[in-house]
């Protein structure tokens, strides 16, 4: 028991431990910090198949959500969805379903009627979520996802720090209250503020792509730039189109012959317009101060030489200098010199 209570770092003086807690913090901080790094960092990239699978691409770029775009665009590409403005429907006399894939004839059943673009996806989204099973496999034994387990690795690593700096705080924060000391302020704040934000940083969500699969998607990007200029001056195939989306997103499709299917999502935005109709307005007043600019100047020289013609006819009588005063005030004064004449 007096071990506990008489040690070096029970009888540490006060500024002299928490210069210790400190470097015990920061280590430990920087410590928790690089167990908790993605283990496919240092990784080799994976090779880019010849004929990549655009639903698997798609789900890697986000997940069940670009899964549920790409068939929707096929849907509407294969004539069986149309898009009007911001709603998606399905066309009456669309062809025979028996030539669609599974997922495309599920998805196709959902729209008995109309809906937005944004609910279409949603529908769209949900029912395909049990056919992401096989591409999340797939993508985790690539490790190109965030594995769950590294999560729980992270976790328990941020408990453990948390847990060492809680004990060495705690243990002299109990020896400073037996001992009478009760000016601990640094000491807890120190010891709290560090606590959580191990915590926080363990426990924060991650991409749901891994540092491999962040990578790997780049590279595709970059070997598929071709597809983006060849979308909008030639007419790629549907494979073309669906790597497309799967790779750059629907946001690909702007300026294409699909731009509609583009719009339907990413509609024109109000502050645009108001943008414009405010930059129009401006350039109405700015055309019109002009004009009347031009008015006022004539009228000034109209003004002045009628100055000019009383001044002279008024230089033998103040009656005329009176009138000519009169124009003055009017035009700032262009009468001063018939007071001279006087």
């Amino acid at each position: 028991m007096d071990t506990l209570l008489h040690n070096p770092v029970a009888d540490m003086y006060g500024p002299n431990f928490l210069l210790l807690y400190g470097v015990v913090i920061i280590t430990t901080l920087l410590l928790c910090g690089r167990l908790v790094q993605d283990p496919t960092k240092n990784q080799p990239l994976p090779l880019i198949p010849a004929e990549p699978d655009p639903y698997k691409i798609a789900y890697l770029r986000s997940q069940a959500k670009g899964i549920a775009h790409l068939v929707l665009f096929n849907l509407v590409q294969q004539g069986y969805l149309q898009v009007s403005g911001q709603t998606i429907s399905k066309i009456p006399s669309h062809p025979d379903t028996s030539n669609l894939e599974p997922i495309e004839q599920q998805v196709l059943e959902k729209f008995s009627e109309p809906a937005t673009a944004k609910t279409s996806l949603l529908l769209a989204t949900q029912c395909v979520q049990s056919f992401c099973i096989a591409y999340q496999e797939q993508l985790n034994d690539e490790q190109l996802l965030y594995a769950g387990k590294w999560q729980i690795w992270n976790v328990k690593v941020g408990l453990i720090g948390a847990m060492l700096i809680l004990s060495l705080g705690g243990y002299k924060l109990l020896i400073a209250l037996d001992k009478g000391r009760y000016n601990v302020s640094f000491l807890i704040v120190m010891g709290v503020c560090s606590i959580i934000y191990l915590l926080w940083f363990v426990s924060k969500h991650h991409s749901p792509l891994s540092h491999l699969g962040k990578r790997y998607l780049q590279q595709l990007q970059t070997t598929f730039a071709q597809l983006i200029k060849k979308a909008r001056y030639h007419i790629p195939s549907l494979f073309d189109y669906n790597l497309l989306i799967a790779i750059f997103g629907v946001e690909a499709l702007a300026g294409t012959s699909y731009d509609s299917y583009y719009k339907a999502f990413f509609p024109p935005t109000y502050s645009v317009r108001i943008s414009s109709r405010t930059t129009s307005r401006s350039s109405n007043r700015s055309s019109g101060s002009s004009s009347g600019g031009s008015s006022c100047s004539s009228g000034s020289s109209g003004c002045s030489s009628y100055s000019s013609s009383s001044c002279s006819s008024g230089s033998s009588g103040d009656s005329s200098c009176s009138s000519g005063s009169s124009c003055g005030s009017s035009c700032g004064g262009g009468c001063g010199g018939c007071g001279g004449g006087d």
